[in-house]
């Protein structure tokens, strides 16, 4: 079956304007939409310093020094075909862990109720929380 011309751009301009109106309801399927993400030094040692360099396949947000209580934080937003993944070298000492901050399939869906992801450096290993204030244990150092 060939479908001429016209019914190929008809069927082109109705699902344009089904996503335009997903899209401009608020609705978006998660395309586009913004996220935050952050990395806070919640070390018990003041002198332990977090290096923290996190990247995702489009860009790389370079390394990091946090001390006690500092927060590397960025925030954008879902690509298109919603594969957005960002993740993050962390070394404290001897210690180090990659894992992935973000990742479109999996994290969005722990904090899309608030848009915002925190992963806190401890020296038991790296929390998670989608508050900043409920954490739970997602990552062993070792």
């Amino acid at each position: 079956m060939i479908i001429s011309t016209t019914n190929w751009s008809f069927i082109v301009f109705v699902v344009a304007l089904f996503i335009l109106g997903r899209l401009s309801s608020g609705d978006n399927l998660g395309i586009f939409q913004e996220y935050e993400v952050h990395i806070i030094n919640d070390i018990s040692s003041n002198l332990e310093e977090v290096i923290v360099r996190c990247q995702s396949a489009d860009n790389d947000l370079g390394e990091h020094y946090l001390n006690k209580g500092d927060d590397f934080n960025w925030h954008f937003r879902v690509n298109f075909f919603r594969s957005t993944l960002f993740f993050c070298n962390v070394k404290m000492g001897e210690n180090e862990k990659i894992f992935n901050v973000f990742d479109v399939g999996y994290i969005s869906s722990k904090c899309e109720d608030t848009s915002t992801c925190f992963w806190a450096v401890r020296d038991e290993g790296i929390f998670f929380s989608c508050d900043n204030e409920n954490y739970r244990k997602a990552y062993k150092w070792a």
